[in-house]
């Protein structure tokens, strides 16, 4: 041991040209070794901050009409007349088109001819009695028959509106009551249910018994209940104590029920008896004529509107009438060309009432809700111009798009007048939204060992040391942004990734 301290005396520190690098190496090395670790030029991070948060589904859709109806003659022929262009709004039953009619109306004229004949001898039959006490007392049954039936139908009608009341189905009383309005056209007897429950657009309510539907709870806005024609509108849309409600169809306890009741017997007593004697007015001017010859001459009438009818239905396949209102946005046909059968010949459409159409793969599906809102541009009017509109409809069954399961969901649009059927429609559909959160990006958070979410907090700005912290996540927003609910606070830095 001396030896080698002797050694490291006479040859090592004597020789100043060895020792002295000798320690320049050392100095560095322990400088590496206890140098901090450093991750600032590899680190990036960013600084949590509160900002609005939203999801949404985006879909490509087209612009329907409510009508959209490809219309065309029943039978080939020449065509003779077109009697509207291209642009032109129509009235339901207005004639557009025609074909050459030449044979179907010498058809028609001849058997309307044979109709007026069998008239005339029924009347000859009749001849023991005036002809026209015969058809005044015809007229004035079957006037009396239409106006009895409208009354009766006027007094029943009556009776099912007797004011309609919304009630507790557990039948208790000291509960503010909806306040029911519209008036009532099912034409039947029984009870319409609503039952409120919670849907992603707030307080809803369903509809069964005889009307069925579903609807928004509105304080403010009477909603519909079903297709009966009645409005419901609640007291308040919170604090709704209960939850299902009848109203019962006519309501017997309504104060003018029985005046309604009464007026509806008596319309079918005096219905029956003004009809009854009507027709024993009938019967006796027509009781001099033997039945066998009344009963032929009437066959003769029917056999002779039976080939009217026939006439008039060969008659009606040459002419092309307006179904619906609407308007004509495409002419297939040229005046004097042969005209196939059920061929098209123009489209009707209803530009004043449309909605869009989408398909929505089952991926997106389950988040849509009914009602919810829709940011709507056109590639018609530019990226720029928007549109809003709302979820209306989410067909329950699917459609198979190159392999892919997608369904059809309606949505409303604003009307704008230059908006056309079948345009491009580029929708951002509003899932859900909230504002002042947490929110950081979803490549920023990890997974532990026991399934935990972390974050890793920066505990030193210069180096970019970090620890671990467990968070909690809430909503997974656009851009691939998270809702952090906990473990993370205003102004912490955080690592996004280490290169």
């Amino acid at each position: 041991m001396a030896k080698v301290k002797n050694f490291f005396k006479d040859k090592i520190l004597k020789k100043k040209g060895v020792w002295i690098p000798l320690l320049i190496i050392l100095v560095i090395g322990l400088f590496i070794l206890l140098k901090p670790n450093n991750n600032a030029k590899n680190t990036v991070t960013d600084i949590a901050k509160y900002t609005d948060l939203k999801e949404t589904v985006l879909a490509t859709g087209q612009v329907v009409s409510n009508t959209d109806l490809n219309l065309s003659f029943n039978s080939g022929g020449t065509v003779k007349t077109i009697k509207v262009k291209v642009g032109d709004t129509v009235k339901q039953g207005q004639e557009l088109a025609t074909l050459d009619q030449a044979s179907v109306l010498a058809t028609l004229t001849s058997a309307r001819g044979a109709l007026a004949a069998a008239n005339a001898g029924y009347k000859k039959i009749l001849e023991g009695a005036s002809n026209e006490q015969i058809a005044l007392s015809q007229v004035t049954l079957d006037q009396t028959k239409l106006t009895q039936g409208t009354l009766v139908n006027n007094a029943y009608k009556n009776l099912l509106n007797s004011t309609p009341e919304a009630v507790p189905k557990d039948g208790t009383s000291d509960n503010a009551a909806p306040t029911i309005s519209g008036t009532y056209n099912l034409g039947k007897e029984g009870e319409i249910y609503l039952s409120i429950y919670n849907s992603s657009g707030g307080e809803s309510f369903s509809v069964t018994g005889l009307a069925e539907g579903t609807g928004l709870v509105d304080a403010i806005t009477p909603q519909p209940i079903g297709d009966s024609g009645l409005y419901i509108k609640f007291p308040s849309e919170t604090n709704i104590d209960v939850s299902d409600w009848v109203i019962e169809i006519p309501n017997k306890k309504a104060a003018d029920y029985l005046i309604n009741y009464n007026a509806y017997q008596t319309a079918l007593a005096q219905a029956k008896s003004a009809i009854d004697q009507s027709a024993a007015e009938l019967a006796l001017t027509k009781s001099t004529a033997r039945q066998s010859d009344i009963d032929l001459a009437e066959a003769n009438i029917i056999s002779a509107e039976g080939q009217v009818e026939q006439a008039t239905a060969v008659y009606n396949n040459t002419v092309i009438t307006a179904p619906l209102d609407g308007t004509i946005t495409s002419i297939d046909i040229k005046q004097g060309e042969l005209a196939s059968a059920l061929s098209p010949a123009m489209t009707l459409q209803d530009v004043s009432n449309i909605y869009l159409e989408a398909n929505i793969n089952e991926a997106n599906i389950a988040s849509l809700g009914l009602g919810m809102p829709v940011d709507i541009t056109y590639d018609a009017f530019g990226s720029d111009t928007h549109f809003k509109g709302n979820i209306t409809k989410i067909d329950p069954s699917s459609t198979i798009i190159s392999g892919v399961v997608n369904y059809k969901v309606t949505a409303s649009v604003e009307q704008t007048e230059n908006l056309r059927p079948g345009m491009t429609a580029n929708m951002t559909i509003l899932v859900k939204e909230k504002n002042h959160i947490l929110v950081v990006p979803s490549r920023a958070i990890l997974t532990d060992t026991s399934g935990n979410k972390t974050i890793r907090i920066v505990t030193d700005t210069k180096t970019k040391k970090f620890k671990e912290v467990k968070i909690t996540t809430g909503l997974e927003g656009d851009g691939g942004m998270v809702e952090v609910t906990s473990g993370l606070n205003e102004n912490n830095e955080f690592v996004i990734l280490i290169k």
